[in-house]
């Protein structure tokens, strides 16, 4: 298979789009720096050859250049025997198309139909097995299958792998006796293969159902029996309660009914009681009122007494005000102006004025003498004024006292009395008996609690009857009274009794639910104990066909691994061979582990078998391209697939890098090889493609 032509969009590095053509035998693809794109370029070919384009796996998508909008696009043009076609895988619109473009023409658009087709044009069923057999990276360079894969792609590569070793070695097509082994071992331990195992499964989960149900039968026929045994001691116990508790309850019943009546007697003493009071306090409220008819003057005169009462105060002080002003004219006689001051003025006066005749020096009596009369005649002029103000003062009083007594009489004739002191003695009767009306309704109304009196004497007129009807029942009740001690012992047991008669109902109503619903078949325990028996049968059928179902997988398994060895031993003669080209024959024996493909060689200074991967790296680069080269050789079934090395020799000092190159431009004559790489150390081995 020769790669002529790829063309990348968006993918990693390769963010625009690119196409990059190939030539025949060893192409030296170079990038000044890791950036430009050379991974990219080797991915974008594995993708094109084998990825599926519906897939929605996040690294898958992931690949797609930073900052890009839609998914990234491959396409590859490769000539295979001489006949040309186009591969392409388009992410964005999640189709592949392989198209023929030589003599044999067509087109094929369906997932499968491409990836049969790539796998028999490469000689690589997978991208897997691809990835471990001819394509290298520097990273994956120390082991054959990638460790980014799940276990079951690592075993399916391995297994794929030892197979085309053994056609190798057989000469014959390759028989997948791992299948065999993993249908045998299915038939044997997975239910969904339709073997021993899953009727084994079956049986047991039928036979596991009938045991449950034979199980629940017995218990059912058991519970049965024991429920029926209880519900015969319940309907006993109730018979003995039917017997024993009703004449506790009457016993009870009647102590129940003495302690009412010695309440009703005692409520209807205590009512008797207040009747008699009740009689006691209305024979008083109505003598009362047959006194207060010799007082109805007073009934209705509310306003009248209220004027009386006004009258009687105005009246009272008058008096008081009379007095006072008694006492106050009695005090104006004694301030009466002294008659000696007018008589001495006069003289004085008098006397200086006869003096003025003979001699004027006598004109100062009359300056002394003038004062003294003066004075005499004003203070005669005001005690006259207050004198003549109280005589005023006094009369008016007298007028009021004559208008106020004479109303006051008038209201007083009115209400049928001749005096004021006879109508204060009988409205102070009046009123004491009107008080002590008040006080006697209050209690009777207290007594009556709201009722009327026609009513309480009405529901109490038979209270004697009633007192003696319960006296008499007492009587009769008498003999079956209990002390508290022993009626309160009484009345425990009762509620007991009770209590339990309550359970025993609710048990035996239980139980008899219990027979209604439950529905025990005979019948199908004895067909269930005949499908047992027969499932017995059955699974010693099957557990011989079991056995040698293993059996049968034991011997292939044995036969497997001694073929797998001898394809193992294939590998490591043509590993062999490389190593010893590479390594100058300083390794010149090696082991191949058929389990993991991991690699063992006989070393010289320890003269002892050693991994490795306890060499040095370089050397265990040489080791591990040796074995993709011997694998590519040997179990690509002649198809010589395309050789992607992403450069891998950068661990290798000039001599041994010279002998890889010896053995590139060896392997170059039959296989197209692609080194990718920053180096100039191989531009004169072939065509050079540059990146940048």
């Amino acid at each position: 298979m020769i790669i002529k032509r790829a063309g990348v969009k968006r993918l990693r590095a390769i963010s625009k789009e690119r196409e990059v053509a190939f030539f025949p035998g060893l192409n030296i693809i170079k990038g000044g720096d890791n950036e430009a794109g050379k991974s990219s370029l080797r991915i974008a070919i594995t993708k094109a050859l084998f990825q599926d384009p519906t897939t929605s796996q996040r690294d898958i998508l992931a690949l797609t250049s930073w900052g890009t909008d839609e998914p990234w696009e491959v396409a590859l043009d490769f000539e295979v025997d001489g006949e040309s076609y186009r591969i392409t895988k388009n992410l964005k619109d999640r189709i592949a198309e392989l198209v023929g473009t030589g003599s044999f023409e067509f087109v094929a658009t369906s997932k499968n139909t491409i990836a049969d087709k790539i796998a028999e044009i490469t000689g690589c069923p997978s991208e897997i097995f691809f990835e471990s057999t001819a394509c290298i990276s520097q990273d994956e360079l120390i082991r054959i299958v990638p460790k980014d894969v799940t276990s079951r792609e690592r075993q399916n590569a391995i297994g794929i792998i030892a197979q085309r070793l053994q056609s190798k070695l057989s000469g014959t097509e390759e028989t997948d006796v791992v299948g065999i082994l993993s249908k045998l071992y299915h038939k044997t331990h997975r239910k969904d293969a339709g073997g021993p195992y899953s009727n084994l499964q079956r049986i047991a989960e039928r036979a596991a159902h009938l045991r449950s149900q034979k199980l629940a039968q017995e218990d059912k026929v058991k519970r049965i029996m024991e429920s029926r045994q209880s519900l015969n001691r319940v309907r006993e116990e109730l018979e003995r309660l039917g017997q024993d508790l009703p004449a506790k309850q009457d016993i009870l019943g009647k102590n129940k009914r003495i302690l009412e009546l010695q309440k009703e007697i005692a409520r209807d003493k205590a009512q008797y009681d207040t009747f008699r009071r009740a009689r006691e306090l209305k024979s008083k409220l109505d003598g009362l009122d047959e006194e207060l008819k010799r007082l109805a003057c007073f009934t209705g005169a509310e306003g009248q007494i209220e004027q009386l009462g006004d009258f009687k105060r105005k009246l009272e002080d008058i008096a008081r005000q009379r007095a006072r002003l008694q006492e106050d004219i009695k005090a104006l006689q004694g301030q009466k102006p002294a008659l000696w001051v007018l008589l001495l003025g006069s003289v004085l006066m008098a006397g200086g004025l006869a003096g003025l005749i003979v001699s004027r020096y006598l004109l100062g009596a009359v300056a002394v003498g003038f004062p003294f009369l003066v004075y005499w005649l004003v203070s005669r002029m005001a005690w006259r004024k207050q004198v003549n103000s109280a005589s005023q003062k006094a009369a008016e009083l007298e007028s009021q006292s004559k208008d106020n007594g004479g109303q006051a009489g008038q209201l007083l004739k009115a209400l049928g009395f001749e005096d004021y002191n006879q109508y204060e003695g009988q409205l102070a009767e009046y009123r004491g008996k009107i008080e002590a009306r008040k006080g006697i309704g209050g209690r009777l109304d207290a007594v009556l609690a709201g009722k009327g009196w026609p009513e309480f004497v009405a529901e109490n007129t038979d209270l004697d009857v009633q007192m003696s009807a319960r006296m008499k029942e007492m009587e009769q009740l008498e003999p079956f009274k209990l002390e508290p001690l022993a009626l309160q012992k009484l009345e425990n047991e009762v509620k007991r009794l009770q209590q339990e008669k309550e359970q025993l109902e609710r048990d035996k109503s239980a139980f008899e639910k219990f027979f209604e619903l439950t529905d025990v078949d005979t019948d199908q325990l004895v067909e269930i104990e005949e499908e047992l028996s027969g499932l017995d049968q059955e699974k010693e059928f099957w557990e011989i066909k079991r056995k040698v179902f293993q059996l049968t997988r034991d011997v292939l398994d044995e036969a497997h691994k001694q073929t797998v060895s001898k394809a193992a031993d294939l590998l490591e003669r043509e590993l062999s061979r490389y190593i010893a080209t590479v390594t100058d024959g300083r390794y010149s024996q090696v082991k191949i582990d058929e389990g993991d493909l991991s690699v063992r060689t006989f070393s010289p200074e320890k003269q002892d078998w050693v991994d490795v991967d306890q060499l040095s790296r370089a050397t265990q680069d040489q080791f591990y391209i040796c074995a993709r080269f011997a694998l590519v050789r040997l179990i690509t079934q002649g198809k010589r697939p395309p050789i992607l090395l992403d450069d891998p020799f950068v661990n290798f000092h000039p001599k041994r890098l010279k002998k890889m190159v010896a053995l590139l431009q060896e392997l170059a004559k039959e296989n197209q090889i692609l080194l990718f790489t920053c180096s100039d150390a191989y531009d004169y081995l072939g065509n050079v493609i540059l990146l940048d």
